[in-house]
C-alpha cells in the first residue's frame, strides 16, 4: 500500500478555489485516497493541470496560485517540490 501525505491531503481538502480549479483538486484527492497513487505522481499531475488553466488564459484564484507556487517551487535534489512530508 502506498502511503500518502496526510498533510498534502488535508491541504487539498481545505483549499477553497473556483469550480474550474476544484475539478483538478478533487481529481488529486481521488488519486491520493482511492487510487493510492504516489504523492509524486499526484503533485506532478496537479501542477500540469493548474498550468493548463493558466495556458488557456484563465487566472488562478489566490488560493490556487499559492498552492501552485508551493507545488512548483524549485528545489535542489528533491522531487516532488511539495514540502509537506
Amino acid at each position: 500500500m502506498v502511503r500518502y501525505s496526510s498533510r498534502l491531503l488535508s491541504t487539498l481538502e481545505q483549499i477553497e478555489v473556483n469550480t474550474t480549479e476544484q475539478v483538478y483538486i478533487d481529481k488529486a484527492i481521488y488519486q491520493l485516497k482511492n487510487e493510492k497513487q504516489s504523492e509524486k505522481v499526484v503533485v506532478k499531475n496537479l501542477v500540469r493541470d493548474l498550468r493548463l488553466i493558466m495556458i488557456h488564459n484563465h487566472r488562478l484564484s489566490k488560493p490556487a496560485l499559492a498552492l501552485f507556487n508551493q507545488l512548483d517551487k524549485p528545489s535542489l535534489g528533491r522531487f516532488p517540490q511539495f514540502p509537506f512530508y
